[in-house]
């Protein structure tokens, strides 16, 4: 599932394109309106457990995502990470972080944890 078929527009990797780790300078230097953290194999309880090291790096309350409260955990492993049927369940979440757009049944906070 690519961001720009959510609407989006991806600012750390190519549509189609296998991403890996980020470096935190990257993650800084792109300004991301939104974050989205869905951690290749991490299931979203993993993630959130590990949140320190996303939430105590230097210069975080400077990005766009953070001061709108627009960072979230998704289920890379369950909706994005893997081809098949559930990836049209991963665009329904996308559409609904990236733009309140209710597209299929609601997206619940399981779906798409708000990272603080």
């Amino acid at each position: 599932m690519s961001i720009d078929a959510a609407g989006g527009e991806p600012l750390l990797a190519a549509p189609g394109e296998h991403t890996g780790p980020m470096t935190w300078e990257a993650v800084r230097a792109a300004r991301p309106d939104v974050l989205l953290v869905l951690p290749c194999g991490f299931p979203p309880e993993r993630t959130l457990r590990e949140r320190e090291l996303l939430t105590s790096r230097p210069g975080r309350e400077d990005l766009p995502a953070v001061r709108a409260g627009a960072v979230r955990v998704l289920d890379g492993p369950a909706h994005f990470n893997r081809p098949g049927p559930r990836v049209v369940r991963g665009a329904e979440v996308l559409a609904h972080v990236l733009h309140g757009v209710r597209a299929g049944r609601p997206v619940t906070e399981a779906e798409a944890f708000p990272l603080g």
